[in-house]
């Protein structure tokens, strides 16, 4: 078993009964792409909603990440009828010197997670969002779990 690390900005490949590791989620967010068949998958930390400059890697934001994450398991055999996703993080850090808390990164980090998925017809079936905490994920390819564990609200298994 490896135990994969993936930092901000950064998509990590694994296949059972490897494990994929991100850490310190805060306004960022996780997105665990796992094949179910073939217990597989990707994990994805993306910084920033949408590409919005020049910038060639397409792994720090949301829109750009989850759709080259899928082209990459999809040119490894991966089906995306076989792929189900489970996002982590996109917390308001902060919200006290915020001006508008709604528009806060975190939040439009899960909101383009949720579209870009449901757009490309992959069912979210785990979710640790929101909040004012970051966390860190470990996404086991041999199960597809994902264990949570943040300060604030211990450990969970989405």
């Amino acid at each position: 078993m490896k135990r994969i690390f993936v930092k901000i900005g950064e998509m990590k490949y694994g296949e059972t009964p490897d494990i994929l590791i991100t850490m310190g989620l805060g306004s960022c967010v996780g997105v665990a792409l796992y094949d179910t068949r073939k217990k597989r998958g990707a994990l994805l930390h993306f910084l920033l909603p949408e590409k919005t400059r020049d910038d060639d890697n397409p792994f720090k934001y949301g829109n750009t990440g989850i759709r080259e994450t899928l082209k990459f398991l999809e040119k490894r055999g991966s089906i995306k009828s076989d792929l189900e996703a489970k996002i982590v993080g996109g917390s308001v850090m902060f919200a006290q010197l915020l001006k508008n808390p709604d528009s806060a990164i975190g939040k439009r980090n899960i909101e383009i997670a949720k579209k870009i998925l449901e757009q490309e017809g992959i069912t979210i079936t785990g979710e640790d969002v929101g909040g004012d905490y970051g966390r860190s994920m470990e996404f086991n390819l041999e199960s597809g779990e994902v264990r949570v564990t943040s300060y604030k609200a211990g450990e969970r298994v989405i």
